[in-house]
């Protein structure tokens, strides 16, 4: 019984010699790891400049309880900036419609992002968008070939409304103001 013992005693010594000799050899490599830092730039410039298009004229006249028409116009230019290549997402948002759905039962534009002759549409999708009282943004993106160095348009195509009686004619609230922003696109498009 002793022999037994004393082998088992020389196994379990072996046994936590191994263990500890491996241990060793992982805590050691690990040790040796290094790290690297990377050095980022701030940018220089915007990824593109949004200006309001002066030759925009979609003025309609409201008068209460009225259907109407909204014309058409190009709203924003957005130049793309020439250094920065990657694509970008254009959003348009309706900036007060919460001042809106006091004076309008019903409001809806269609918007597009086109080229200079609003004839050919640049964004990834290639659709008219709507903005609407109930759904007051959307977004179109641009992959790079589109947008690094050129001019796209925000397009008003049309839309129309329908007014409350008893609608305050010339008040602040029946104005609609329009808000464009440009972001880098997120990559899962």
């Amino acid at each position: 019984m002793e022999g037994n013992a004393r082998r088992k005693g020389l196994r379990l010594l072996s046994a936590f010699l191994l263990t500890l000799a491996m241990t060793s050899g992982l805590f050691a490599y690990t040790y040796l790891v290094d790290t690297t830092t990377i050095v980022t730039a701030a940018a220089s410039a915007d990824f593109a400049d949004v200006s309001e298009n002066t030759s925009f004229d979609a003025d309609y006249n409201l008068l209460g309880a009225v259907n109407g028409k909204i014309g058409s116009g190009i709203m924003f230019d957005v130049t793309g900036d020439n250094n920065y290549t990657g694509d970008v997402e254009i959003l348009v948002s309706l900036a007060n419609a919460d001042d809106m759905v006091d004076e309008y039962r019903f409001w809806m534009t269609r918007i597009e992002l086109t080229d200079a002759a609003t004839t050919t549409m640049v964004d990834k999708e290639g659709i008219t968008k709507v903005i609407s009282l109930q759904n007051p943004s959307t977004s179109f993106v641009v992959d790079s070939d589109n947008i690094t160095g050129k001019t796209a348009y925000v397009f008003l195509a049309g839309g129309s409304y329908k007014t409350f009686p008893h609608i305050q004619l010339g008040g602040n609230h029946d104005d609609p103001l329009f808000f464009c922003e440009v972001i880098q696109a997120s990559t899962y498009q």
